[in-house]
């Protein structure tokens, strides 16, 4: 193997280079004209190509690159575009040499990189997987502890009564002994990730499914059964939607684990169905305290200020890519979330009603493995994340980390488009969690409505030379694919594959045997009712699947509240000083230096983003699509999550989140029942009184699911929100995220963000918040709180139609969620927007956040109606939007300099201000 290195520069004559970008190129046989590439890594403008680097042996430096078992992002599309000059390149590496002050900070995560200081002595830029002959094991000759130890040595994280559940099985099976593919297998479909134990032996799942058919909503097309909610849209056509966390693989290296959960998530809306085109991406990361004080020492854990900074690396490096305009957008930080962040990402699609629903495959349907090829990457990822994260874990367990390639991803969004609609599937899955057993052992389990699948490990194909049959199955390699092609379409399907550069290999076929099966054997090419050969791996009923014991899991509720806490009195003395502490807060301050970098204006649907206003910089609540081309039907995205409410009151906080989701669509002028709802869950699930919370959460959510007719069709738990980190335990609060999803026949009827008229006056709906407990006001104080104002819950449904009535009938001009923030923050925002003043009329009352509640602009006649005839909605005049840039609070001038100043400050200085 040869080496070949092209070094590129910054285009700045007569300035000595700190940084150097190395592109590392390997081939079989030496490039005879390595010049004819340079014009593929430089433009000769803003970059130019150097003939060597600084050789002076005393002079440091830092080259980092990604080690050998890590796929760096760019080799596909280097390789593709060396192969059009005429060059055959195997493996791509692209690294970065540092000299100087560009060394100072340096972030090098030892999970993926590799940082040398001295000039590299390369070999190769392949993965070097490492042959491991197939286990075999007798549990029937184990005891407790054995069992127990085999466990945790494979990181199954399996129970003891799941371990002798398995053991039941070998001795049903009439097994001697049974694989490691076999434990591995079983691990993956009972891990908390894929089965939801905690959440089955609770109960809790079941009630919101119960609840969701209860309600029976008409537009409801597809819940709980596929990768996404389906809802329907307008002219045969259908949205959906889906949200998930990486909470794990952010922890242990943010970069890859933002990436890829994006990835994940427009890959859930790909394949759900008979595929679908994704539309909008939602981004929401809370990460832990930037100035460690709650918790000063946590040895082992990733910096906050590094994982926001790799965070809007990553999202803008897969999601632009992508061609999928980004929706909403927020980062968060809370000291709770410093042992594991709350990653989640979302994506909304669209497809035909035909294709929407989950497809079912055929007996003699071709299992067929599309995309990436598979590697030692990814592995444990489902077992991992139903755990907690340690230092170890964090330092020592690389596996489970990926990196995504948007390039396959994004030929695939274009090719599944052309397979739906030649009719070439009968189902479609993605590569999530544990890989092919995932994918493929969860297409098999509906076959014919009975089960079956045969797979041969031997026919995927690899990125290693060597990897163990268990790896393959397990292995989370990103960017796969997987689907049953309909026999007599199979010569069409592959034409698609070719066309788009996609390596797709018939690895299996589906069966009606009832049965999961994986062998391997080189050459054979599965067909239905063969005889196993080769090696043996898995062959057992689809109803073992069934069979997991669920936990005995302990509720243990909190101690009661006995003590109130007590806030500052809020006057004209002191709300200019609680204002700029509101503004210049992280989790509401202008973040608009990294939303900017984030496409939302590709496909040209995008009526409402991310930002609005004059200097567009000013975020939103409610993002505005217009998916079909000459049509004015609108899909309405908000997402609502505050994560010092649910430190505060656990479950007043879950009641809260909903109602501003849902307040926010419906003040906008979307019909309450044209609204779908999606829940992510993150608990400590080793923590009995977090569990009680969790418990009470769901209930109320389901009451206040039922009270308003708003269904849930689609959701995800994580149970494993902890991290310990030298005998330091840090556990999220019991939360949950609410994102809604809604259709409307025509945008142009909203009322959107933006103040539109000086003169007319602000009016805020709802039943207020007293309390500051969780607020923003609150955590810039201190003070965590303890209770929170909850929305009646019995006041919903009617707030919510009347408010709904009156946007539609065109009573509002604009309309916020009075959210995170109070009104205080909408106030400024608004001034910020729109560049008019406003006069308000009310002091209090600007900091407490009335989630549900909503602030709408109207003319003076229409206020005045507000307060004389409709008392239910609880009115409050808030003030009177001014034609110059000021602000004023019961007639005292607050500085909207120093406002904007700490508004502006914040956020670039926490990502970039210092190093950790």
């Amino acid at each position: 193997m040869i080496i070949t290195r092209i070094i590129t520069v910054p285009n700045k004559p007569g300035v000595t280079p700190d940084i150097y970008r190395i592109i590392n190129l390997e081939t079989n046989e030496p490039i005879l004209d390595v010049a004819a590439l340079h014009s593929l890594f430089s433009d000769g403008i803003t970059t130019r190509v150097a003939e060597e680097m600084p050789s002076d042996p005393s002079v440091k430096f830092k080259e980092v690159m990604y080690q050998n078992g890590v796929i760096d992002p760019q080799e596909t599309m280097i390789i593709e575009l060396c192969a059009k000059r005429g060059v055959t390149v195997d493996a791509v590496k692209v690294g970065y040499r540092y000299y100087g002050k560009r060394m100072d900070g340096l972030y090098v995560n030892k999970a993926v990189h590799i940082a040398y200081t001295e000039e590299p002595q390369l070999t190769t830029l392949k993965p070097r997987g490492v042959r491991q002959e197939t286990q075999y094991y007798d549990l029937r000759a184990m005891g407790d502890a054995e069992l127990t130890q085999l466990s945790k040595n494979r990181e199954l994280y399996l129970s003891l009564s799941q371990m002798k559940k398995l053991v039941q099985f070998q001795g049903r099976l009439g097994l001697f002994v049974v694989s490691d593919v076999y434990l591995e297998t079983f691990a993956a479909f009972w891990s908390e990730h894929c089965f939801h134990t905690l959440w089955k032996a609770l109960g809790l799942f079941q009630m919101l499914k119960d609840a969701t058919a209860k309600i029976g909503n008409p537009n409801l097309l597809s819940a709980f059964v596929d990768n996404a909610g389906v809802w329907d849209f307008y002219d045969g056509l259908a949205l959906l939607f889906k949200l998930e966390t990486h909470n794990s693989p952010t922890q242990s290296e943010p970069f890859g684990g933002q990436m890829t959960k994006l990835g994940g998530v427009i890959r859930d809306i790909l394949e759900n169905g008979l595929g679908a085109k994704p539309i909008g991406n939602v981004e929401l990361t809370v990460i832990g305290e930037r100035v460690r004080k709650r918790y000063p020492k946590l040895e082992g854990a990733m910096s906050a200020s590094v994982m926001a900074r790799e965070t809007v690396r990553a999202i803008a490096g897969y999601g632009n890519p992508m061609g999928i305009p980004m929706d909403l957008v927020r980062m968060m930080s809370h000291p709770d979330y410093s042992g594991k962040p709350f990653a989640l990402g979302g994506t909304v699609g669209i497809t035909t009603h035909a294709a929407a629903k989950k497809g079912t495959p055929h007996k003699g349907d071709l299992v067929v493995l599309v995309g990436g090829r598979t590697g030692n990457d990814g592995l444990h990822g489902a077992t991992i994340s139903s755990g907690g994260i340690t230092e170890k874990t964090d330092t020592g367990d690389s596996t489970h980390v990926q990196i995504g390639l948007p390039y396959t991803e994004q030929k695939m969004m274009r090719a599944g488009v052309a397979l739906r609609d030649a009719g070439c599937c009968s189902a479609r899955n993605d590569f999530g969690a544990a890989g092919i057993v995932s994918c493929f052992g969860e297409m098999g389990k509906g076959t014919d409505g009975v089960g079956g699948i045969i797979v041969n490990l031997a026919l995927v194909p690899l990125k290693c030379a060597d990897m163990a049959r268990w790896q393959i199955a397990l292995s989370e390699s990103q960017e796969r694919f997987g689907h049953a092609v309909k026999p007599e379409k199979y010569a069409e399907a592959m034409a698609i594959y070719e066309k788009y550069g996609l390596e797709a290999t018939v690895i299996g076929v589906f069966t009606d045997s009832g049965r999961f099966q994986m062998f391997s054997d080189p050459g054979v090419v599965p067909s239905v009712g063969m005889q196993l050969s080769g090696e043996i791996d898995l062959d057992v009923p689809y109803a073992y699947f069934d069979e997991c014991p669920l936990p005995s899991v302990e509720v243990l509720a909190p101690a009661e509240k006995t003590q109130m806490v007590t806030y500052p009195e809020i006057t004209l003395g002191n709300v200019e000083a609680m204002g700029l502490a509101v503004v210049g807060h992280f989790d509401v301050c202008d973040q608009s230096s990294a939303t900017t970098q984030y496409d939302s204006t590709v496909q040209g649907i995008t009526y409402q983003g991310p930002l609005y206003g004059e200097n567009y910089n000013v975020a939103s609540s409610l993002a505005v699509l217009r998916p079909v081309f000459g049509k004015p039907y609108g899909a309405t995205v908000s997402i609502s999550f505050s994560p010092g409410h649910f430190e505060a009151d656990p479950v007043s906080a879950a009641v809260n989140t909903m109602m501003d989701a849902i307040a926010t669509q419906v003040v906008a002028g979307v019909q309450l029942q044209d609204i779908a709802l999606a829940d992510n869950f993150y608990t400590d699930g080793a923590d009995p009184v977090s569990l009680w919370h969790l418990r009470e959460q769901v209930k109320v959510l389901v009451d206040l699911s039922l009270a308003t007719g708003t269904p849930f069709i689609t959701g995800k738990d994580s149970s494993a929100g902890r991290g310990t980190f030298g005998g330091v335990i840090v556990k999220v609060p019991p939360s949950v995220a609410i994102t809604a999803i809604g259709k409307v026949s025509d945008v142009g009827r909203l009322a959107l963000h933006r103040w539109q008229t000086a003169g007319n006056v602000l009016v805020a709906l709802g039943p207020r918040a007293i309390r500051l407990d969780g607020s923003i006001l609150s955590s810039v104080l201190g003070i965590t709180g303890t209770t929170m104002d909850r929305f009646p819950v019995e006041e919903a449904r009617i707030y919510l139609e009347k408010l709904g009535e009156l946007a539609r009938n065109g009573v509002f001009v604009s309309a916020v969620p009075i959210n995170r923030g109070g009104i205080f923050l909408r106030l400024f925002e608004g001034i910020e927007a729109s560049g008019f003043g406003f006069e308000a009329e009310v002091c209090a009352e600007l900091f407490p956040e009335s989630l549900g509640c909503v602030l709408v602009e109207a003319t003076p006649v229409i206020a005045h109606s507000l307060y004389r005839y409709l008392p239910e909605l609880h009115p409050l005049a808030v003030g009177t939007i001014l034609p110059e840039r000021k602000f004023l609070v019961k007639r005292k001038s607050l500085n909207l300099d120093l406002l904007r100043q700490a508004w502006q400050g914040t956020f670039k200085e926490a990502l970039y201000g210092h190093q950790e």
